[in-house]
């Protein structure tokens, strides 16, 4: 019989309230399922028909059951023990785990039009399948898979095990299957159409592919954080993640079909020791999620435990050193202790507003749900259906997206933290150099925008430096105090502010000293008509204290680059005018340091309109 080949084989947090209900419900269907599974195991076996109305024959209520513990039973024995086959007394398709190989008798009667028809095990880790078709008048067709087999040996290029079968129409035909796993035994069997099948198959890779789509893109987006904001807790969400993505892989065929075409010994391993490099990295994640370093230092601590036991099972595993039922045994039990360790907090946080804690708590209920399904399967407890085998797969879905928010939360935070560091930088960039008084930059904020101007000067577009001394403010201070003082020394830094471009730069250098940066000036005699045009501003009386005031300028200034490059040498020429100016009858301008250089400048006239 020739298959075609399968296409592609190659809201917002409502609160506890709705969480606890949610929860409730999916437990509650969990048990339900058990439940039924308990009242349809005793069926007895029957004979299956397969007819021309359903396409998928679902085949455990016509098997039955026959334990081989000795592992070693041929066909032909199995076959004298006809008598002794059972109907099997386990929830529907679920053996558990059982170290025993089992036996499974099935009787087929064609009564459809078709001979061609896929037997199918959709349980990807199953180790050791053999079948057998016996048909009266024929040989025995013996079929081994299982992903003990090279994945190039299967019978069909499928996720799970599938074989084809010839029942011609009209007769009667029996399957003996054997079956033996380290793994759970789980053994969801159908006979379906080749039609069918090929859309089971499509949907199943498609399921896969979107899964794992999905999980690259959180996973690029979790290392891209992690490297940009050098935050922890993005790394430790994407070996969370990974871990998952391995998971998952060898749960549902993926990693045999794709990435470990050829038998792999650990094969049968990798998923627990996946779950448990995802519980490492789980514990760090939600210790830091919840901020509990150092107020919760003991939860802290608990979590970190976790984290290094699974991380310890793991490289066990890895060695060798334990086997798959005690490796299960070991993520199964540790598996809810990070959650149960770190819950109350959590809930103690969402109920006092943390959106942070909403969303975890969000993510460990759709957890809940899924580990107690897988659990539950694995423990065979539960039937095998497509439910409970997907459930832990969407559950865990449900928590990385969860997570994602978390996540960025985490980023929103990190932009919170970092703006408020920038601003606490920014004020004390300020209180250093600025002026308390006027707002003014002080003696080091001149100091800074003096080297930066001093950069852009050219010789046929000077610096100016004006160094400003008040006349008569020392009178006025004593006769009306020291607050009226600082009113007077704050609206002459306005006054001062008022004459100049916005450019420019005004500053106090102390006392009743200020200076006042202008570039771009056109000579000497520009910078002296700016100059005078200072001292004729302060003509007008200042009010201070409800009383008119008057006060004037002497002002001395230097040029840069012509008397020099140097900040503080600058400062000085123009001091040293500036007290020049104070000897010869103050309320002036006098220049500092003139230069040979400048006579070409003296003769030029002011242009630069202030």
């Amino acid at each position: 019989m020739t298959l075609p080949a399968p296409t592609g084989c190659r809201g917002r947090f409502r609160g506890p309230d709705l969480l606890l209900s949610f929860v409730l419900r999916a437990l509650l269907w969990c048990a339900l399922c058990a439940a039924a599974a308990s009242a349809s195991a005793a069926a007895p076996s029957r004979l299956l028909v397969l007819d021309n109305r359903p396409a998928v024959f679902e085949v455990w209520p016509s098997l039955s059951v026959l334990s081989d513990p000795s592992q070693g039973a041929t066909l032909a024995e199995v076959q004298a023990r006809r008598a002794e086959f059972v109907a099997p007394e386990v929830p529907s398709g679920n053996f558990g785990t059982r170290p025993a190989a089992v036996w499974l008798h099935l009787p087929l009667h064609n009564q459809s039009g078709a001979a061609d028809w896929v037997l199918q095990f959709d349980y990807a880790m199953l180790q050791h399948i053999d079948v057998h078709l016996l048909r009266a008048g024929r040989e025995p067709q013996h079929i081994r898979l299982g992903s003990a087999q090279p994945y190039s040996q299967r019978s069909l290029p499928t996720l799970t095990h599938a074989v084809a079968l010839d029942l011609p129409p009209g007769e009667r035909a029996e399957l003996y299957i054997r079956v033996q796993t380290a793994t759970a035994m789980l053994l969801p069997i159908s006979l379906q159409r080749p039609a069918a099948f090929v859309q089971q198959a499509t949907s199943a890779q498609m399921l896969q592919g979107l899964y794992i789509g999905l999980s690259l893109a959180l996973l690029a987006y979790a290392v891209f954080n992690a490297i940009s904001l050098r935050d922890a807790m993005f790394a430790q969400y994407a070996v969370m993640l990974s871990g998952m993505v391995v998971f998952f892989a060898v749960y549902f065929g993926v990693a045999q079909q794709y990435l470990w075409p050829a038998h792999l010994p650990l094969l049968p391993t990798l998923a627990p020791m996946a779950m448990l490099v995802t519980l490492a990295a789980a514990s760090l994640f939600i210790a830091n999620a919840l901020d509990l370093e150092p107020r919760r230092s003991r939860l802290r601590l608990a979590l970190q435990a976790v984290s290094a036991l699974a991380a310890l099972g793991f490289v066990a595993a890895l060695l060798g050193l334990i086997d798959y039922r005690t490796l299960q045994l070991l993520s199964s039990s540790l598996g809810p202790v990070p959650l149960l360790l770190a819950l109350p907090v959590a809930v103690l946080r969402m109920r006092g507003g943390d959106v942070t804690a909403r969303w975890l708590v969000l993510g460990w209920g759709a957890y809940l749900v899924g580990a107690v399904c897988i659990t539950g399967l694995l423990r065979g407890v539960l039937p095998v259906d497509f439910w409970t085998q997907h459930a832990f797969q969407f559950s865990t879905l449900v928590e990385m997206l969860a997570w994602v928010r978390v996540l960025g939360l985490r980023i929103e935070g990190i932009r919170r933290n970092a703006q408020r560091a920038d601003n606490e930088r920014g004020a004390l960039m300020s209180l250093a150099h600025t002026d308390p008084l006027t707002g003014l930059p002080n003696r080091r904020g001149l100091q800074t925008a003096l080297q930066a101007a001093l950069a852009q000067s050219r010789p046929d577009r000077p610096l100016a430096v004006y160094l400003v001394d008040l006349d008569g403010f020392k009178p006025i201070n004593d006769r009306l105090g020291h607050d009226a003082g600082d009113q007077l020394l704050v609206q002459v830094g306005q006054r001062l502010r008022q004459q100049v471009r916005q450019s420019d730069v005004v500053g106090r250098l102390g006392g009743d000293e200020f200076v006042v940066l202008l570039a771009g000036m056109q000579g000497e005699a520009d910078a002296m008509a700016l100059g005078w045009k200072l001292v004729d501003a302060f003509n007008d009386p200042f009010v201070v204290a409800g009383k008119p005031c008057r006060v004037g300028l002497t002002v001395g200034f230097a040029l840069a680059p012509h008397d020099g490059q140097d900040a503080a040498d600058l400062l000085k020429r123009a001091d040293a005018a500036m007290y020049a100016g104070k000897q010869q009858g103050r309320n002036c301008v006098r220049r500092g340091g003139a230069s040979p250089g400048m006579t070409g400048l003296d003769s030029q006239v002011a242009a630069t309109p202030y």
